[in-house]
């Protein structure tokens, strides 16, 4: 009976072995990007056009992804555990995801679609909007909308004209402040107000007087951020590839990269996270903490933003996923490390002490037996004249 069942434990003790050899090789392969919290997703014809986290809700805007002369309208969209809990609509299109959240107020671009004939149209009315964390509509105006920041008490806008741009800073009441009659692509931290055009970028401060022009590439810049210590991250692109590069308050260049295309980028506290063809995310040194690149097959990301407490990170593009940042969870078990017991996956740690208990069980079963028979041999010594 015993040798039915050491055999038996034997068994399945390879069985469990080979069990958590091939989890370990499913986890060790698998992007943690994959690991999601939750996901939401759209129709094909909408698309996520940004994002991003205000206090326990994670905020997304989409619009209508084509050309029609009845287009669905966009979405103003509020999630929270995985659910949509407001869902306020928008006109169906939007300028380059002209979009942001900032504490106080979300700010956003949004146009629609007036057809002048069979065969052509024009892109009317164009608005910039502001809502409040909760959702409700604070203020609105007619503006062509193709960049927009926020932080602070300040809102910072760029639109388009017949001959040109106009760059608008606005309070959070929307009253405007000051303007300037060019401009591309704006920033704001709430101190400071950065303006990129054709190459350069201007620095202005609060009350809108010129503090300094960086000129540090000549290229077209895509995007620009700024710190809340003032240090200036811009995104340029050209035909050699895509640039990020770093700046201090002061102007002078920190570092840079080079990546093949950065379809999108946002920063943090501590990071800074590229989406240029898989993620990377980065310190602000300019060194690689991680990036998810090895992995096949790669991730299109859309739209990415990271949480204030930088554990979360949500992407999207025709929908949206709310992952663990992988810094948080290095075991890839889907908990966050410093409020995780284990050191190692919770999964695999369980396997493998199943794998262990088995095997010692069969082990133990096989020594009592040839203990049983060594006792046995004993007795019959004795028993021997």
């Amino acid at each position: 009976m015993n040798r039915k069942i050491s055999s038996l434990l034997l068994i399945l003790f390879v069985l469990l072995l080979l069990w958590s050899l091939d989890y370990f090789e499913e986890v060790s392969n698998k992007d943690p990007l994959l690991n999601r919290i939750s996901q939401i997703e759209f129709s094909i014809e909408h698309e996520v056009v940004g994002i991003g986290f205000q206090n326990d809700a994670l905020v997304v805007k989409t619009v209508y992804y084509g050309i029609s002369k009845n287009p669905e309208n966009g979405s103003l969209l509020f999630i929270k555990d995985g659910k949509i809990v407001k869902n306020i609509t928008l006109l169906p299109f939007d300028h380059y995801g002209a979009f942001d959240v900032s504490g106080n107020v979300i700010v956003l671009g949004t146009y629609g679609i007036r057809w002048l004939s069979e065969s052509t149209f024009t892109f009317s009315p164009s608005y910039l909007v502001a809502y409040s964390s909760e959702g409700s509509e604070l203020w609105r105006k007619e503006f062509n909308t193709t960049s927009v920041s926020a932080a602070g008490d300040l809102i910072v806008a760029r639109g388009y004209l017949k001959n040109g741009s106009v760059v608008k800073v606005f309070d959070i009441k929307g009253e405007e402040l000051w303007s300037l009659n060019f401009g591309e692509k704006v920033a704001t931290n709430g101190k400071i107000v950065a303006v990129g055009e054709k190459g350069k970028i201007y620095l202005y401060s609060r009350e809108g007087n010129l503090i300094r022009v960086i000129e540090p590439w000549k290229g077209h810049i895509s995007s620009i951020k700024l710190t809340k210590d003032g240090k200036i991250i811009v995104a340029f692109y050209s035909r050699d590839g895509s640039y990020l590069e770093v700046y201090d308050e002061d102007g002078n260049l920190l570092w840079g990269r080079n990546f093949p295309f950065i379809q999108d980028f946002t920063v943090s506290q501590n990071y800074i996270l590229v989406h240029s063809n898989a993620l990377h995310i980065l310190d602000f040194s300019g060194r690689t903490l991680w990036s998810n690149e090895h992995y096949y097959p790669s991730l299109v990301l859309g739209r990415i933003a990271i949480s204030k407490d930088e554990k979360y990170i949500a992407y999207g593009v025709s929908g949206v996923n709310l992952v663990l940042n992988p810094l948080f969870d290095c075991d890839k078990d889907g908990i966050i490390d410093e409020s995780d017991p284990l050191p190692i996956n919770n999964d695999l740690f369980y396997r493998i002490l199943l794998t262990v208990i088995v095997g010692t069980s069969a082990f133990w079963v096989k020594n009592c037996k040839r203990k049983g028979k060594n006792l046995e041999k004993d007795m019959k010594k004795l028993k021997a004249p």
